[in-house]
């Protein structure tokens, strides 16, 4: 630390997964050097924004199923986002971020630093309505949930919360299907080429269709496929109705991913938030899980018990205290059913106050 400049050092290693960013890193150069060439000819300079947000818990745990969460008490910071956005014509654009985060062990105060998204998109068709990324992205699984959910910084979307990479390294497009874009699809396929710790060196198919009736609804379908070394491949569906207007949102949620000889995950979860007064908004979320969850009390901050079937309860107070900062007094609840050995696991009682900075 050095005034106000943090540097940090890492020693390089060559590695399958190094080699491949390297690639991908220089792919990308290379298409902004023929984008500036671009550029020159359109007589136009390219805008660059710079972004972060920071968001963390002061929190108690009276109550856990495990021994190092029961009376856990601390402070964690769970991510910052530094976020480079840039637009180089009317109709190409990039963005590049990195996360950080603390261990999502309790009482454990490690960092972690990774790239978080790395990709380069065009608008096109007519008037730009369709958009194809290429690079490390977000994916369709639950990119439409998290929007209208709108509460990232208090808790994961459940499948995401439940292991369900948030993204991916490889190629995307989305874009309206009629004229009114009252109905419109989302598409992704994941390579094989690893970035970050959310994409792996497998194939993944991802593929979703949203129907708009009226402006404030949204119903969606989602399915999923991947393919893995022996009988474990991944084949997931999903829908989603939600509503959303300036005051409020709702939604409801199904997801079932078949996991052939591992543990299947197969949750359902409703959601909803409204504004109660002007600096102040009322959030609460149920997740019910059908099958125990698969990564149990391998989940960052919020760990499962393996052997039960179990329901959540999020529930909180947002106030916006500046127009960049947000706290929210929350608890995070769950309630195990009965195992297999007709034991039921304490139940997970976290009290936090959530702090929230954001300038993105």
């Amino acid at each position: 630390m050095d005034g106000n400049r943090l540097t940090v050092f890492c020693k390089p290693e060559v590695t399958a997964k190094g080699a491949a960013l390297r690639t991908i890193c220089s792919l990308l150069l290379g298409c902004l050097c023929w984008l500036n060439v671009a550029l020159a000819d359109e007589q136009t300079l390219p805008s660059f924004t710079l972004g972060g947000l920071l968001f963390g818990d002061l929190y108690t745990v009276p109550s856990h199923h495990s021994q190092e969460g029961d009376g856990a008490t601390g402070l964690v910071l769970r991510r910052g986002y530094a976020t480079l956005d840039g637009k180089f014509t009317e109709n190409w654009f990039g963005r590049v971020r990195f996360e950080l985060n603390q261990s999502g062990e309790f009482e454990t105060y490690s960092f972690d630093l990774q790239i978080k998204d790395l990709y380069l998109g065009w608008d096109l068709g007519r008037q730009g309505r369709h958009r194809l990324m290429v690079g490390l992205s977000p994916t369709p699984t639950f990119d439409l949930i998290e929007s209208i959910w709108g509460k990232r910084y208090l808790a994961r979307t459940p499948m995401d919360l439940q292991g369900v990479a948030s993204r991916d390294t490889g190629v995307s497009v989305k874009g309206p299907l009629n004229a009114s874009g009252s109905l419109s699809y989302r598409f992704m396929m994941g390579t094989k080429v690893e970035i970050g710790d959310e994409s792996d060196d497998f194939q993944k198919w991802m593929g979703a269709i949203s129907w708009k009736p009226a402006p404030n609804w949204v119903f969606d379908l989602y399915i999923d496929y991947q393919g893995f070394s022996g009988p474990t491949d991944n084949s997931t569906i999903q829908g989603f109705i939600a509503y959303q207007d300036e005051q409020r949102a709702w939604g409801l949620q199904y997801s079932n991913q078949d996991r052939e000889e591992d543990a299947p995950l197969e949750l359902a979860s409703t959601f909803f938030r409204t504004r109660v007064a002007d600096k102040t908004t009322l959030i609460g979320r149920i997740d019910r899980l059908f099958e125990p969850s698969p990564r149990a009390d391998d989940i960052a901050y919020l760990p499962y018990d393996p052997s039960a079937k179990a329901t959540t309860l999020f529930a909180g107070v947002e106030y916006q205290a500046s127009p960049h900062f947000y706290i929210t007094p929350n608890i995070v609840y769950t309630r195990y059913d009965r195992n297999d050995e007709g034991y039921r696991p304490d139940s997970d009682l976290h009290l936090r106050v959530t702090l929230f900075i954001d300038f993105e």
